[in-house]
């Protein structure tokens, strides 16, 4: 008894000195990430995005999509749904503007990353979510040469430049009735509240349990037992923990890392790795519980699911050659 009240003692001090350099963060991060988007500071950077389009041989239809996508990936591709079935676009500009819309949405993940990986990882968790950036640039610079080689390239659609004119005022109009940065600030922290509340239950509460787990030695049995299964993957035992830790979602598997991180179970490459070899795997059931439902809903049975599969299947690609390419050189 006074064995257990020791180790949850330990635990406890371990959990309690990461989050309180890892909690104010990620509040703050969060906030911040809500005042951006209160003051619409992000969306000045999608019209920088038009090249891209060209350069891929996309209509000013898909253009419009593109930059919708810096914002709201399903209005994005309800917009290219609707510019399809209209015929203003054909199948394979709808499969290059759909896989090169993914981009803006691999872009805009910050708000929702670094706010939680910065402060559980540190460096690491830079390094990880600069591979993330790099893996939606790879696969969207292939895509974009394939447009370029498969699409003849012609003007946009009047329906489309319609499009692109409505987009540009609600972007405008937002701006002409800006808050004040008090008043900016109670909005962003009112939008925020959420997700604080969500990211400190689940971080406080895996927290804990991974510092038991390693205070127990559960990382070390676990290592034992599946030494069979971790020789299949090019990482230590215990990264299989962060992989188990991904099919609950990333603040899982960021908080567990962190700890794992802290406690010198694993290196930052270890981890780096980790993480990335685990999105490969967790990859088939959030396309299958979410993706494939959202795009079918939107493409139809059939494009939708084409969609995901070639989405997930060359981002995975991508994922597995950086991820090589770390283990190699790092």
């Amino acid at each position: 008894m006074t064995e257990m009240v020791q180790i949850l003692i330990e635990s406890a001090s371990t959990s309690f000195g990461l989050l309180s350099k890892s909690l104010p963060p990620m509040v703050l991060g969060l906030i911040l990430a809500e005042l951006i988007v209160v003051y619409d500071a992000a969306e000045r950077i999608a019209f920088l995005a038009k090249p891209i389009t060209r350069f891929s041989h996309l209509s000013d239809a898909a253009g419009a999509s593109f930059m919708m996508a810096f914002f709201s990936a399903a209005s994005a591709n309800s917009m290219l749904a609707g510019y399809y079935h209209d015929g203003i676009i054909e199948k394979r500009e709808l499969f290059v503007a759909s896989l090169v819309n993914s981009f803006p949405a691999t872009t805009m993940h910050w708000r929702a990353l670094l706010p939680v990986l910065i402060p559980l990882l540190g460096f690491t968790g830079l390094v990880y979510f600069g591979l993330l950036m790099l893996v939606g640039l790879l696969k969207t610079a292939l895509v974009m040469a394939a447009g370029r080689l498969l699409l003849p390239g012609r003007p946009g659609a009047e329906a489309a430049e319609m499009a692109l004119e409505d987009l540009r005022g609600r972007i405008a109009s937002p701006r002409k009735n800006r808050p004040p940065l008090g008043e900016a600030l109670k909005i962003s922290a009112r939008s925020a509240r959420p997700k604080v509340v969500r990211v400190v239950k689940m971080t406080t509460g895996i927290m804990f349990l991974v510092s038991v787990l390693i205070q127990v030695g559960a990382f070390d049995l676990l290592s034992q037992q599946l030494r069979g299964i971790g020789g299949l993957l090019p990482l230590p035992a215990a990264g299989i923990s962060i992989i188990a830790a991904q099919f609950a979602g990333y603040v899982a598997a960021y908080t567990v890392a962190g700890g794992l991180l802290a406690a010198g179970e694993l290196s930052g490459k270890d981890v780096v790795v980790t993480l990335m070899i685990g999105n490969v795997i967790t990859s088939v059931g959030w396309a299958v519980r979410w993706l494939i439902p959202s795009h079918a809903g939107i493409f139809g049975p059939r494009i939708g699911t084409e969609l995901v599969i070639c989405s997930t299947g060359l981002r995975n690609v991508m994922m597995t050659l950086v991820a090589l390419g770390v283990m190699a050189f790092w």
